[in-house]
């Protein structure tokens, strides 16, 4: 039940400063939902849950690294702790709102005043950061990771023009590595 409070809360507040930026720079909201970014969406799950294996697998033979460490620590009891519904709900609100704020509101926001370079760059690393908030010691390593995915993130809102690809990518590679990780720990 926790899992979840916390995923409203911290999922919330993105909602809110996405409508906050959206009303006070006048910038509109764009999901442009099609069946072909729910595919797009789901089809693009695949390289970023591919490298994901990549890392559980050498993280397997290297138990001093960050990713096991990190994967020890807080991915394993979270998804040990969470029931497939509070799974698929917390996939959702992570792929909504994250996407919402980090690839809508805060890209608009920066490439309008920055360009689409520092937009690019500036929304992966406070993407990265936000996830680590309050424990920057212990798992700041992991930033690199999660600015990279960040930035793959916001290459699939770039090229689909779609903030609905990017949000059913985000949120159905969350609920997968959920699932599967839950899985692993649980048999």
């Amino acid at each position: 039940m926790r899992i979840l409070l916390a995923a409203f809360i911290s999922e919330g507040i993105l909602l809110a400063l996405s409508l906050a930026i959206s009303f006070l720079f006048n910038y509109p909201i764009l999901w442009n939902p099609s069946w072909r970014a729910i595919i797009v969406g789901l089809t693009l799950i695949i390289p970023p849950l591919i490298v994901n294996n990549i890392l559980w697998r050498y993280s397997e033979t290297n138990h001093g690294s960050i990713f096991y460490r990190f994967s020890q620590e807080v991915i394993i009891p979270l998804c040990r702790h969470i029931t497939p519904i509070s799974a698929i709900i917390v996939a959702i609100l992570s792929g909504v709102c994250e996407e919402l704020f980090f690839r809508g509101a805060l890209n608009s926001l920066c490439t309008r005043l920055v360009g689409v370079e520092f937009a690019l760059v500036s929304t992966s690393l406070i993407f990265a950061a936000t996830h680590f908030i309050g424990s920057f010691k212990r798992y700041g390593a992991m930033i690199p990771l999660y600015t990279a995915m960040g930035a793959y993130l916001w290459l699939v809102h770039f090229y689909s023009g779609s903030l609905t690809a990017v949000s059913v990518c985000h949120g159905a590679y969350n609920l997968v590595v959920i699932l599967l990780t839950r899985r692993r720990v649980l048999t």
